[in-house]
């Protein structure tokens, strides 16, 4: 599926054309602001976007649909060559422009080149159902500083991993970089909550309570564990710390709890963002679970 968003009639009608010629089913929008609306209820596989409209322009509404889909292949339509404006068009994440007067040929160009990158993303789609299961196993030392970058990297290797599929990439990463910090704070360097509630109004916080207990070689040299596995319908992360173990059994079927407290959300967070949160009997491995459903469309490319 394709949506044109632009305020002309008349190039809309001759963008409509093309876009039908090479095979797109077309959803059309007249403003900026009812193309974002657009994008986000139709989840198109292509999005011509007009660089100056009513309501609200090309480039604020490239920069709202990047934010509801970072995927989307998004051409700038536009009457200006100016470098600047194409800089930035680029920067916000468009994958081309197209400049009037138009010229047939390249836009014919342009769209058989995004039409061919959609049915490879296809023929990848019916493959996934055919892979039972992957799986990659991730493990480090006890540090801060890599908790944010293994959930990007398990984020991107989600995104790649399940072409055609919603997945809700911000929310698992959350629960990632949730049951992360279990597992080194509490897991690996052993603070419990009272100890950190009684340092977070201290000066230094819990920075100086980390440095304290890295200090000790016997907690410093602990590292945690991750294993992702991939099926065709959800992913299931395994997040396994060295520490004493946690008493999880109360947690299992406890309603979510408010979330006010400047810390021990954690397993609260988890459980919303999660369809499933379960521990080893000795709570040392946390194991969260989220369905991944396949993106409904019409047709392979359309």
């Amino acid at each position: 599926m394709a949506l044109i968003t632009e305020d002309h009639a008349e190039t809309r009608v001759m963008l409509r054309r093309l876009a039908e010629q090479r095979g797109f089913e077309v959803v059309e929008a007249v403003d900026g602001e009812e193309g974002v609306d657009a994008a986000a209820r139709c989840k198109p596989d292509l999005i011509l976007l007009d660089m100056h409209m009513p309501r609200l322009d090309g480039l604020p509404a490239l920069s709202r649909i990047r934010e509801n889909d970072p995927f989307v292949p998004v051409v700038m339509v536009s009457s200006t060559t100016d470098p600047e404006t194409t800089e930035r068009a680029l920067s916000l994440g468009a994958v081309n422009l197209i400049h009037k007067p138009f010229d047939r040929l390249e836009i014919q160009f342009v769209l058989d080149g995004i039409y061919k990158a959609i049915e490879e993303e296809s023929d990848v789609r019916d493959v996934m159902d055919l892979v039972e299961r992957r799986s990659t196993d991730l493990s480090f030392r006890s540090d801060s500083g890599i908790l944010s970058k293994v959930v990007a990297y398990l984020g991107r290797e989600l995104k790649l991993g399940y072409p055609g599929y919603d997945v809700p990439l911000t929310e698992i990463k959350l629960a990632l970089y949730e049951a992360l910090a279990n597992a080194y704070e509490h897991g690996n360097l052993e603070i419990s909550f009272e100890e950190k509630t009684a340092v977070m109004m201290e000066p230094g916080g819990i920075t100086e309570l980390v440095k304290s207990r890295l200090a000790d070689p016997r907690l410093a040299a602990r590292s945690i564990h991750v294993r992702a596995e991939y099926e065709t319908s959800c992913a299931t992360y395994h997040i396994r710390d060295e520490g004493k173990g946690f008493d999880h059994h109360g947690h299992v079927n406890r309603p979510p709890a408010a979330t006010t407290a400047l810390h021990g959300r954690g397993i609260t967070l988890i459980r919303h963002y999660m369809d499933e949160v379960w521990w080893n009997e000795d709570g040392r491995e946390i194991c969260i679970r989220k369905s991944l459903d396949r993106r409904a469309v019409a047709s392979d490319a359309s």
